[in-house]
């Protein structure tokens, strides 16, 4: 199963059976950039990097993000999306932890 369909059949159904809901008062977004992409300089141009796409964001409020949800592949150890949430909760001010 590769990540998408890891988001699409184990992640969502978990997500809106514990009440979040696409569009609602507790709600997820999925694949919303939460960085405009990194700038760096290189050879005398400038050039932006990839935005950064968590696989879920979890929000109180529109603009409040709560937590971060990171899928990976079942072929790839669950511990290589740690990483990578961890790093998108920091990005957005949120205190990185595990659930």
């Amino acid at each position: 199963m590769n990540e998408a369909e890891t988001c699409r059949t184990l992640v969502r159904p978990k997500l809106e059976a514990a009440g979040w809901e696409a569009n609602g008062e507790r709600h997820y977004r999925e694949q919303v950039p939460v960085t405009a992409g990194r700038i760096v300089a290189a050879g005398g141009a400038a050039r932006r990097l990839d935005r950064k796409y968590p696989d879920f964001l979890l929000h109180f409020t529109r603009d409040r993000p709560l937590a971060v949800v990171e899928a990976e592949s079942d072929r790839k150890p669950a511990a290589n999306g740690l990483q990578q949430a961890k790093d998108y909760a920091r990005t957005l001010g949120l205190k990185p932890g595990v659930c």
